[in-house]
């Protein structure tokens, strides 16, 4: 008897934490398995174009499987997950959601953010920029300025595993920096680090999106269909995410 092939997984890499498991609960529930393969979005996004297979996307937000859907690569996408936008920071800098404004302000403070255009936790970080821009004009063209694109981007190395978000200010390279909070949460009893969620009226509102290829079999479906189940959004809440 030949054996199905494995469901073709393409993902954000912030659902390195709770994708494995999921995969992994569907497969004792179904026998199914799936590969999983996981990067920044919108270089997933760009190698599916470049005509990569794949059966199932999950991204970081919903422009990058709309778009896939607008193209014919997709079928519309499904939001299934949130998450949280916050700062990991150097304890000594004493960041609060109170000083949240000044302590940015300080030009000798090194802000790390992932990638723009890339990945999709380095486009939250610049609207956050440019909600600060909005509320003080001319800080947040400043932080866009003075931001270190450390990850998520084709020509930058990924980062430590098992590191959390807090691996570059440990290495000396930022003094703070813009993370999800489902990367940050494992740096949280971690006393070198403070971290603050970004105060509401700045904070952009963060999706994920999950779409199946055009034409993708009914086990694609079943996966997909398990994302949205009961026991998919309780691996989600305990990796830090928001099921929608």
């Amino acid at each position: 008897m030949i054996e199905p092939l494995p469901i073709r997984v393409l993902a954000a890499g912030s659902l390195r934490h709770a994708l494995p498991a999921i995969i992994e609960a569907f497969n004792d529930e179904t026998g199914l398995a799936a590969s999983l393969s996981l990067g920044p979005a919108g270089l997933l996004r760009e190698r599916i174009e470049a005509g990569e297979p794949f059966d199932l996307f999950a991204s970081a937000n919903m422009a990058h499987p709309t778009h896939l859907a607008t193209v014919g690569l997709a079928q519309p996408p499904t939001c299934f997950a949130g998450n949280r936008l916050c700062i990991v920071a150097r304890a000594e800098l004493a960041l609060t959601e109170e000083n949240f404004l000044s302590v940015l302000a300080d030009p000798t403070v090194r802000i790390g953010t992932s990638t723009p255009g890339d990945d999709p936790a380095g486009d939250y970080a610049f609207e956050m920029f440019d909600r600060i821009e909005a509320k003080q004009p001319g800080l947040g063209v400043d932080l866009k300025e003075r931001a270190q694109k450390l990850v998520g981007g084709r020509h930058t190395p990924p980062p430590p595993l098992g590191r959390g978000s807090g691996w570059a200010i440990v290495g000396g390279l930022v003094d703070l920096m813009v993370s999800y909070w489902s990367n940050a949460r494992l740096s949280v009893d971690d006393t070198a680090f403070s971290i603050v969620p970004v105060p509401p009226m700045l904070a952009p509102t963060i999706d994920y999106g999950l779409a199946l290829a055009v034409g993708a079999g009914e086990a694609s479906r079943r996966l997909r269909n398990f994302l949205l189940s009961d026991r998919s959004r309780s691996i989600l809440i305990t990796t830090g995410f928001q099921p929608r």
